[in-house]
C-alpha cells in the first residue's frame, strides 16, 4: 500500500456523468500509489463550512506528463457534493490519500467477477482496469437504479474482458432488476473470486450469494467516515469474532467470512 499523505491538488478536470453524478481528476506533483478498495478524504480550502473532509473511493490513479492524477466518481447528495460540482477547474484542495485496506487483486485466482451497484462503480472500475492490465479474464456485473445512472458504460465495455452484463432497476437498459438476480443467475460459472462494492442492502445479498455458490468474495463497505483514519469510530463494523472494528482503517475492503451477523 501507499504511503499516506496530506496533499494539495489542483482540480484538473470535471465530467457530467448522469443529472446526479459527475466525475473529478485531481492533480498533485507528488507520487500517490493507491490500490482499487482504498479512498481519499477531500478537503476544500478557503472556510470552514463544511468543516469535515468526505470520504470518497478512488476510481484510478494515472501519470500525465509530470503529474499524478487521482479519479473519483461523485455522487450529489449534500452541501460539498453540491460545492465540488461548481468548483471551478484550477481550484485548489487538499488530499488525504490512499487510506484504508483495499482489494486483494493478487488472490483474484484464474477468473474473478466484479459486480458494482450504482455509485459503488469506483473501486470495482479501479480493479477492473488493473487486472485487464494484467491480462486477468473477469466478468463484471454493474446495476444501478436507471439507464441515467449507469455510468461510463462505453468504458466499462472496453475494459472487460470477458463478459460485461448492465442491470437497471425500472428495466430501463440491460436486464431488468437487480444485478444480484442477474448474478444469482450465472452463479455456476466457475469464478474464483468476488470484489462488489455498492450500497449496504446489495452488499448483504452478494454475501449471501457467495456463501452459498463457496465463492470467496471481498466487499467494499459504504459506512460513513467522518476522520478516515480510524480515530472517531464512526464506521465501525462487528465482525465474525464479535469484535468491533473502523472500517476507514481495518477496510472498507472485508472478506465475507471476516463479516458479523447481518452479513
Amino acid at each position: 500500500m501507499g504511503e499516506r499523505l496530506d496533499r494539495p491538488v489542483t482540480l484538473a478536470r470535471r465530467q457530467e456523468l448522469s443529472p446526479t453524478c459527475f466525475a473529478l481528476e485531481l492533480a498533485t506533483e507528488e507520487p500517490i500509489h493507491a490500490q482499487p478498495g482504498q479512498f481519499a478524504m477531500v478537503g476544500l480550502v478557503g472556510g470552514y463550512d463544511p468543516l469535515l473532509r468526505r470520504p470518497f473511493s478512488v476510481a484510478g490513479v494515472r501519470q500525465e506528463g509530470g503529474r499524478f492524477l487521482v479519479e473519483l466518481l461523485v455522487k450529489e447528495v449534500g452541501k460539498t457534493t453540491s460545492l465540488l460540482r461548481r468548483l471551478p477547474v484550477g481550484s485548489s484542495l487538499r488530499l488525504l490519500a490512499p487510506l484504508g485496506e483495499g482489494f486483494h487483486l493478487e488472490r483474484c485466482g484464474p477468473r474473478p467477477v466484479l459486480v458494482a451497484g450504482g455509485i459503488g462503480l469506483p473501486p470495482v472500475l479501479f480493479a477492473a482496469q488493473v487486472l485487464a492490465c494484467r491480462g486477468v479474464a473477469f466478468d463484471f456485473f454493474f446495476g444501478a437504479a436507471t439507464q441515467e445512472e449507469l455510468l461510463l458504460r462505453e468504458r466499462l465495455a472496453a475494459l472487460t474482458t470477458g463478459e460485461l452484463v448492465l442491470c437497471t432497476d425500472d428495466g430501463s437498459f440491460g436486464e431488468p432488476g437487480f444485478v444480484t438476480e442477474a448474478l444469482r443467475r450465472r452463479g455456476e460459472q466457475g469464478y474464483s473470486r468476488l470484489f462488489a462494492c455498492g450500497p449496504t442492502p446489495m452488499l448483504r445479498a452478494v454475501a449471501r450469494l457467495a456463501r452459498s455458490l463457496g465463492l470467496p468474495a471481498e466487499l467494499s463497505l459504504e459506512e460513513p467516515m467522518a476522520c478516515g483514519v480510524g480515530v472517531c469510530l464512526g464506521c465501525v463494523v462487528r465482525l465474525a469474532d464479535g469484535s468491533y472494528v473502523p472500517s476507514c482503517k481495518q477496510g472498507p475492503v472485508f472478506p465475507v467470512e471476516a463479516l458479523g451477523e447481518g452479513w
